[in-house]
């Protein structure tokens, strides 16, 4: 039957799946910047690098602002969300959160500068609550999309803020081992959190092809679609690049004594799963836009 259905177009190009990478990426970044002050001893490790992510952080956000008006086209298309508030739409507590959040940012870096340790944790936390809101919003503003089986499921946005984890947490360690190299105990720690993101996308990987395998006609044609458009991308980039390669990678860190405290086996874990992070998302975006049922 589905030799007869007509595919729709895909106005959403390149700058949306990037826009919505380097948004939850960040989010991470800062959320780690912070985490001295939001979650005290366990993340104090961070304490000497908390201005260098925290200017990173920033200029992701800026990043995110040009693909966002370079998506729109106008520069003032971007307020209109704003001026236009609706209680409603993602897209207006998306365009709400990106100038708080830079203000967050601000205040952060602000209260670095005059050791302010209450207004570290007050904007530390503001801050990282935002950050968890922003990759969230990107997947609610796919998920509102009820004509869309694809992306109509309530994991996506929840998708979409574990992929943030992961591409977040490599930029962090790449940062770092540049700086100055990864201590024994940051190695441990941002390798546990890759292998907690991994693991949970790996999940969300398989739950999603179970339901395109077996969900309704409109899911089905989207499996049809990846399969064919996109299953270079879905099948090596996202699923054995992205997902199985970095797992055993962690893995055996775990296992073997020698590789515990290895950086380099950090890196190339956390690059090739952020490669994951990034295509499982776009092929998402793009295979949703293409699906279409008609009665």
């Amino acid at each position: 039957m589905f030799e007869y259905m007509e595919y729709n177009i895909a106005p959403w190009g390149y700058e949306i799946p990037l826009f919505m990478f380097v948004i939850g990426t960040a989010g991470m970044v800062f959320v780690l910047a912070s985490a001295p002050n939001v979650f005290g001893a366990a993340g104090k490790v961070f304490a000497p690098s908390q201005r260098m992510l925290s200017l990173v952080s920033l200029v992701l956000l800026l990043v995110v602002t040009i693909l966002l008006i370079a998506d729109l086209g106008q520069p003032a298309r971007f307020l209109y969300p704003i001026i236009y508030f609706r209680w409603t739409s993602p897209i207006s507590w998306g365009a709400m959160f990106l100038p708080l959040f830079a203000l967050c940012i601000l205040g952060f870096l602000y209260a670095l500068h005059i050791k302010n340790t209450g207004l570290l944790r007050l904007t530390g936390i503001l801050g990282s609550l935002l950050a968890l809101a922003m990759p969230l919003y990107t997947g609610l503003d796919l998920m509102v999309h009820q004509g869309r089986e694809l992306w109509s499921s309530p994991t996506i946005p929840v998708l979409f803020v574990i992929l943030s984890i992961t591409s977040g947490t490599t930029l962090v360690a790449l940062l770092l081992q540049f700086r100055g190299g990864l201590s024994a105990e940051l190695t441990r720690l941002l390798r546990n959190v890759l292998f907690f993101s991994v693991s949970v996308t790996l999940a969300l990987f398989l739950a999603e092809w179970v339901a395109m395998l077996f969900g309704s006609e409109e899911q089905q044609q989207a499996w049809r679609i990846i399969n064919g458009e996109y299953g270079l991308r879905f099948w090596g980039l996202t699923f054995m690049v992205g997902i199985l390669v970095p797992l055993a990678i962690l893995v055996a860190m775990v296992a073997v004594p020698a590789l515990t405290k290895n950086a380099t086996s950090l890196m190339v874990a956390g690059v090739l799963a952020s490669v994951g992070a990034y295509t499982f998302r776009e092929v998402f975006i793009y295979a949703g836009q293409l699906t279409q049922i008609y009665y």
